[in-house]
């Protein structure tokens, strides 16, 4: 099930379809007290990123049983455009997530009385995507929606996130596998990856805006 608005797209040809939206994979009849929402990576799938190699789907097969009180919702968006040119694009797809999670809380309670929790869950850079989101959030909390997310986040868990960017080869791979599997230019992925390297500027400013906005929050960090 899809929630929220716009079609699904596909990236570059000779890719797997890319899902992109909001969807719900909560079990049980029981009443949702909890929204949690996965966000992928650079690179990533709103599934195949929390699938094992024997297709159980985490999220869905384990993660919705064990708290059928939760609304379980992965958000997919197109990575490869959101990494393609720099991780400035961070906030674009920022800005979609709260759009899209906004609507789908003010849709499932019309009354705007919505008080359920909200935690994230995040890979790799979906982490660098939820802390601008977060700080997009505090930042224009004037718009009700923005402002309920703000208002209403408790808990991030943080998944192979690369807060200060990273010097080890694992970026050099990266790029590798980017310039195989995406029709982009080699001097645009160049630049991706030198927003990314240890200490980078993009990445220190993004955590800057999001330290000061998350007093309060449960982070856990693997």
């Amino acid at each position: 099930m899809r929630l929220g608005h716009g079609p699904s797209a596909s990236v570059a040809d000779g890719m797997s379809r890319e899902r992109v939206g909001l969807f719900e994979l909560s079990a049980g009849n029981e009443s949702k007290t909890v929204d949690v929402v996965a966000v992928h990576g650079l690179q990533g799938d709103a599934f195949k990123t929390w699938e094992h190699e024997n297709r159980s789907l985490w999220l869905r097969d384990f993660l919705a049983k064990d708290l059928p009180f939760a609304r379980v919702m992965p958000f997919g968006y197109d990575s490869t455009v959101a990494g393609s040119k720099s991780v400035a694009q961070c906030e674009a797809k920022a800005l979609e997530l709260l759009t899209r999670l906004g609507a789908e809380r003010i849709r499932s309670d019309p009354a705007a009385s919505n008080v359920m929790p909200i935690v994230f869950i995040c890979h790799s850079l979906g982490g660098i995507l939820v802390k601008k989101a977060i700080a997009l959030a505090h930042d224009r909390c004037s718009i009700p929606e923005f402002g309920d997310i703000a208002d209403h986040t408790k808990a991030i868990a943080f998944m192979g996130v690369p807060h200060k960017g990273s010097s080890s080869a694992w970026w050099g791979n990266l790029a590798a596998n980017i310039l195989n599997g995406v029709s982009v230019g080699t001097s645009t992925n160049t630049r991706l990856v030198a927003d990314l390297r240890k200490d980078s500027s993009t990445l220190i400013n993004i955590s800057s805006q999001f330290v000061h906005r998350s007093q309060g929050l449960k982070i856990y960090t693997f």
